[in-house]
């Protein structure tokens, strides 16, 4: 094994995994095979991001939806997701702001979601996720010595590789993945 690729899988560890990161892995995997063995229960009470469900008084929704995922694929892909860009970016700016950009991410696309389509199934954490890499992507231009993302390592190729097949889902994804962006790069204007 070569001293480069050993060093590069020593960094992504789990040990190194920073505490927000970590604790979002945690919640994702916890709720997803929770929700499997009870067979879809906690996602009937916990998903849909529709004005519907919002005029019933299920606002909790907005911020619950987020943590559940519709199958596997979309789990593995959320959690490799958010686990490289929280190698690349918690550290960087403080696992606060990192949780604050994460959660204003997803809770803004749940209420754009909300009010202008009748989304009843919205699930997953790629809105929080990809406003995570807007503020990333904004940092990189304001201070490029910030970070050390080259091509061809793990955290940089998948994070690329995340950005652009997770836009190949459909439209709403499209939209949710782009207005996520949109907003994390807004985030970070103002907060650094």
């Amino acid at each position: 094994m070569s001293i480069t690729f050993r060093k590069e899988v020593e960094n992504i560890a789990i040990l190194n995994t920073p505490p927000v990161t970590l604790t979002l892995l945690i919640i994702y995997i916890v709720i997803f095979f929770t929700d499997r063995i009870w067979s879809d229960k906690l996602s009937k009470l916990g998903t849909g991001k529709s004005f519907d469900n919002m005029r019933k008084g299920e606002w909790y929704r907005l911020i619950t939806a987020p943590y559940f995922h519709l199958n596997i694929i979309h789990l593995v892909g959320n959690v490799f997701g958010i686990y490289f860009v929280g190698l690349v970016l918690e550290n960087k700016i403080g696992s606060f702001m990192f949780l604050l950009i994460y959660a204003i991410g997803n809770l803004m696309v749940s209420l754009l979601f909300s009010i202008f389509s009748s989304f009843n199934k919205g699930t997953g954490a790629s809105p929080g996720i990809f406003a995570l890499v807007g503020c990333t992507f904004y940092l990189l231009l304001q201070t490029p010595e910030l970070f050390n993302l080259q091509l061809g390592t793990w955290k940089t190729n998948y994070i690329i590789f995340y950005s652009i097949l997770g836009n190949l889902i459909g439209l709403g994804g499209f939209v949710s993945h782009v207005v996520g962006f949109m907003i994390g790069i807004l985030l970070s204007f103002y907060l650094f």
